[in-house]
C-alpha cells in the first residue's frame, strides 16, 4: 500500500529483521520516503509515521549527531511537576488506609453476626410454628 503527498511518500512494508518501526529516506528531488513496518499494529504504525514526520519537519537529516536528534525526538514535551504525583500518591495511601479500616470493621460485624445469630434455629422455628416467635 503506497500513500503519497507532494513531499512525502509512505510505504508499508515487511521489515526483514522485524526490528525498527520506520525508516526515512531523503530522495534526490528533495522529497522523502517513509518506510513503515507492516508488522506493527495500526496505532504503532500511526506513531511511527508521526515520529518520522517529526524528523522531517525538524530538518533532522541536515544534522549530524544522531543521539542528540533522537533525544530531542523522544523527550517529554512538557515536564510534569513531581509534587502533583506525590500529592496523589499520599491521597491514595490515605484512602487505602481508610478502606482497610472499614474492611476490619466489616469483618468484626460479620463475625459477630455469625456467632450471635442462629438463622437455622429461627428458620426451623418458623417452619414448625409459623410466624409466632
Amino acid at each position: 500500500m503506497i500513500l503519497t503527498t507532494p513531499d512525502v511518500n509512505v510505504v508499508l512494508m515487511d521489515f526483514p529483521s522485524k526490528k525498527g518501526n520506520e525508516m526515512v529516506v531523503p530522495n534526490e528531488d528533495g522529497s522523502y520516503t517513509i518506510l513503515i513496518n507492516a508488522g506493527l499494529n495500526y496505532e504503532s504504525q500511526q506513531r511511527a509515521f508521526e515520529h518520522a514526520m517529526h524528523h522531517i519537519k525538524n530538518n533532522d537529516f541536515q544534522k549530524e549527531n544522531v543521539q542528540e536528534i533522537e533525544y530531542y525526538a523522544h523527550r517529554q514535551k512538557i515536564a510534569e511537576p513531581a509534587a502533583k504525583y506525590l500529592e496523589r500518591i499520599k491521597r491514595l495511601q490515605r484512602e487505602r488506609k481508610a478502606i482497610k479500616r472499614q474492611i476490619e470493621r466489616d469483618k468484626k460485624r460479620v463475625q459477630f453476626i455469625m456467632e450471635n445469630c442462629d438463622m437455622y434455629k429461627r428458620a426451623e422455628h418458623h417452619y414448625l410454628y409459623g410466624d409466632n416467635l
